[in-house]
């Protein structure tokens, strides 16, 4: 009877888990489209150079929101600075310069973190 409960145990506690990345990116919304790995043309763009040179098992693409503006962060695993390569929704280089020490902390936190201002573009799954 001991075995039940522990194996019921295991199922509910492996059911109740969840998963905040996406199952794939047509379930994202982010700057207005969905799926924006296909929709964004100068993010699908940044995906296939990364495709082309091997990298996209490096690549983290995460979204945040900064002064409520949607702001997508592109990472490869080798660069040694967080936040660093971040984009407006229209492509454009995000400038960290405007933000105050607190705010751009709170970017960074929150490119890394738990946050549930966090979204994971890529890779999807």
């Amino acid at each position: 009877m001991k075995i039940i409960y522990f194996w019921l145990l295991i199922f509910v506690f492996l059911s109740a888990c969840k998963d905040k990345t996406p199952s794939s990116g047509s379930d994202v919304e982010a700057c207005g489209v969905k799926d924006p790995i296909r929709n964004l043309s100068w993010l699908k763009n940044k995906i296939d150079e990364a495709k082309d040179e091997n990298q996209e098992n490096i690549l983290t693409v995460t979204m945040v929101t900064v002064r409520e503006k949607q702001v997508i962060n592109y990472y490869l695993s080798y660069m040694s600075c967080i936040g660093c390569v971040s984009y407006n929704c229209d492509g454009t280089p995000f400038d960290m310069g405007s933000l105050t020490d607190a705010e751009r902390m709170a970017y960074q936190k929150n490119i890394w973190g738990d946050s549930k201002e966090r979204v994971v573009l890529w890779p999807q799954k």
